[in-house]
C-alpha cells in the first residue's frame, strides 16, 4: 500500500514537468503581436495626417505662426510622454479607494494601470514619437522660409533644429520628472477627462431610450384608444346593415 502513493507522486512531478515545460515564455511569445499591428497602422495613419496638416499649413501661414504651430507639437508630446510615464509608475491603491467610494474617475485609473503597457506604447511610442518627427519637418519648413528671405540655408536650419531637439529633449526631461513623482496625480486628471466624456455619452443614450419609450408609450396608447373608441364599432355595424339591405 505504501508503494501506490508514491507512483501517482511521480507520475504528477511527470505532469507538472511537461507543463511548466509547456508553459516556459519564450520572448516571441510575450509580444502581443495584435497590439503591434495597431499600433504599426495607427502611427502611420496619425503620422501621415499630422504630416500633410503641418506641411499644407505651413504653406499659407508666415513664421509666426508656424513657429507656434512647432511648439504646440512639441509640447502635445511632451504632455503624452508624462502621461505614458505616469501610467506606467503609478499604483493601484488609491484608485481601488476611490472605485469603492463610487468614483468613475477610480475605476477608469485602473483600467488605465491594468492596460498600462499598451497606454504607455501609445503615449510615448506613438504620440510622442510621432510629435517629435513632426516638430522636426516643421522646423525644416521654417529654416527654408527664413532662408529664402536671407539666402543661408545651412545655418538657419542648423540653429533652428538645435534648438527644436535641445527644447523637446529638455521638456521630455523635465516631464519625466514630473510623471515620476505625481504619477497618481497625473493618472486621476486623466481619469477624470475620460469620466467626464464617458458621463456625456451616458447621458445622450439615457435620453434617446427615454424617447423610444416615450414613442412606444405612444403608439400603445393610441392602439388601445382606437380599440376602444364605440364609434368605430358603430361604423362597423351601420356598413354591415346597409350591405344587407341592398338587394
Amino acid at each position: 500500500m505504501e508503494d501506490v502513493p508514491r507512483k501517482n507522486d511521480k507520475k504528477n512531478n511527470e505532469k507538472q514537468q511537461k507543463t511548466a515545460k509547456q508553459k516556459k515564455k519564450t520572448p516571441l511569445n510575450l509580444i502581443n503581436w495584435k497590439w503591434v499591428v495597431t499600433v504599426f497602422f495607427s502611427s502611420l495613419s496619425i503620422s501621415i495626417v499630422l504630416s500633410i496638416l503641418s506641411s499644407e499649413i505651413m504653406n499659407y501661414v508666415n513664421v509666426l505662426v508656424s513657429v507656434l504651430i512647432l511648439l504646440m507639437f512639441i509640447i502635445l508630446g511632451v504632455i503624452f510622454d508624462i502621461i505614458g510615464l505616469a501610467v506606467a509608475t503609478a499604483s493601484e491603491k488609491p484608485f481601488h479607494s476611490m472605485s469603492a467610494q463610487k468614483i468613475n474617475a477610480g475605476k477608469k485609473g485602473l483600467q488605465l494601470i491594468k492596460h498600462a503597457e499598451q497606454v504607455s506604447s501609445f503615449c510615448n511610442d506613438v504620440i510622442g514619437d510621432i510629435c517629435s518627427v513632426v516638430s522636426g519637418s516643421t522646423a525644416a519648413a521654417i529654416a527654408i522660409k527664413i532662408a529664402t528671405a536671407e539666402g543661408s540655408l545651412f545655418w538657419v536650419n542648423l540653429i533652428i533644429c538645435g534648438i527644436v531637439s535641445a527644447l523637446t529633449v529638455g521638456a521630455k526631461a523635465m516631464g519625466k520628472a514630473l510623471g515620476m513623482n505625481y504619477s497618481t496625480e497625473i493618472v486621476t486628471i486623466v481619469a477624470k477627462i475620460m469620466s467626464f466624456f464617458s458621463f456625456k455619452k451616458k447621458k445622450g443614450n439615457k435620453k434617446s431610450k427615454k424617447k423610444n419609450k416615450s414613442n412606444s408609450k405612444n403608439k400603445k396608447e393610441e392602439q388601445e384608444d382606437k380599440s376602444s373608441d364605440p364609434k368605430n364599432g358603430n361604423v362597423q355595424i351601420n356598413e354591415d346593415d346597409d350591405l344587407r339591405k341592398q338587394p
